[in-house]
C-alpha cells in the first residue's frame, strides 16, 4: 500500500512541527521534547539517514535557534509553514565566511525531525552579513 489517509498526515505533521503553544510540538502522543522546537543550520548536506555538519561561529547558537510561536496546524493534509510570527536571523560575526547548505528542524533536546537542503546551496554569508529565513519560508509536508 502506497497511500496514507490525510487525517493521519495532519496528525504526523502536527506532532512533529511547532504547532503547539509557544512553538512546542503539537499533540497526538509525542515522544519529542515538550519545549520549543529549534531550527539548525548546517554546512554540509543533510540526508534521511544523517544530519549535516552544524554551522559554528559567532552569531550562531549551537543546537539551533528556538521557535517562539506556534505555527498554523495542518488540516486535511496541508503543509505546516514556519517560522510563525517573526523571521529567524543570524549575523555572521566569525571573521570568516559561513557556507550554509541545509536546514533542520529538531526538538529542544536535539532530536532531528525534518530537514531540507537549500536550493542553490551553498549559501555564502560573509563576516558582518545577515542570513534570514522569512516568516512562513519553511514548508513541512507529506505528498
Amino acid at each position: 500500500m502506497a497511500a496514507i489517509d490525510q487525517a493521519m498526515v495532519s496528525k504526523i505533521l502536527n506532532q512533529t512541527t511547532p504547532t503547539g503553544a509557544a512553538g512546542i510540538p503539537g499533540t497526538f502522543g509525542t515522544a519529542l521534547s515538550t519545549s520549543a522546537m529549534k531550527v539548525k543550520l548546517t554546512s554540509t548536506a543533510s540526508s534521511a539517514s544523517a544530519s549535516g555538519t552544524e554551522l559554528t561561529g559567532t552569531g550562531y547558537t549551537t543546537g539551533g535557534t528556538a521557535l517562539g510561536t506556534a505555527s498554523t496546524a495542518s488540516t486535511a493534509g496541508s503543509a505546516v509553514t514556519l517560522p510563525a510570527g517573526s523571521a529567524l536571523s543570524w549575523t555572521n560575526g566569525s571573521g570568516g565566511s559561513w557556507s550554509i547548505v541545509s536546514v533542520e528542524l529538531t526538538d529542544n533536546a536535539g532530536v532531528r525531525v525534518w530537514y531540507g537542503n537549500f536550493t542553490g546551496q551553498p549559501i555564502t554569508v560573509t563576516n558582518g552579513q545577515i542570513f534570514q529565513i522569512a516568516v512562513g519560508a519553511i514548508s513541512v509536508g507529506l505528498s
